[in-house]
């Protein structure tokens, strides 16, 4: 028996849950979103995200946070 790759595929969130997850008012996560600042995609009018790819992109922002501090802000 073999599974369907739809059924494999992560499901996608709304605005909603990824200002959950990422601590933010869905307004503002729209607004990222359209401005390309966050990984989204848009179906129709509703933005859609997948919880993987904003657990990467925080991570990267948390990458590139530690390498923007100076030495003497580090610790």
């Amino acid at each position: 028996m073999s599974t369907s790759p739809d059924l494999d595929r992560e499901p996608l969130i709304d605005a909603q849950g990824a200002a959950r997850l990422l601590r933010l008012h869905p307004v503002t996560v729209r607004e990222m979103a359209a401005r390309g600042e966050i990984p989204a995609m848009r179906l129709g009018r509703v933005w859609r995200f997948r919880v993987s790819a904003l657990d990467a992109w925080v991570d990267s922002q948390l990458q590139w946070d530690r390498h923007s501090q100076s030495p003497t802000e580090k610790k």
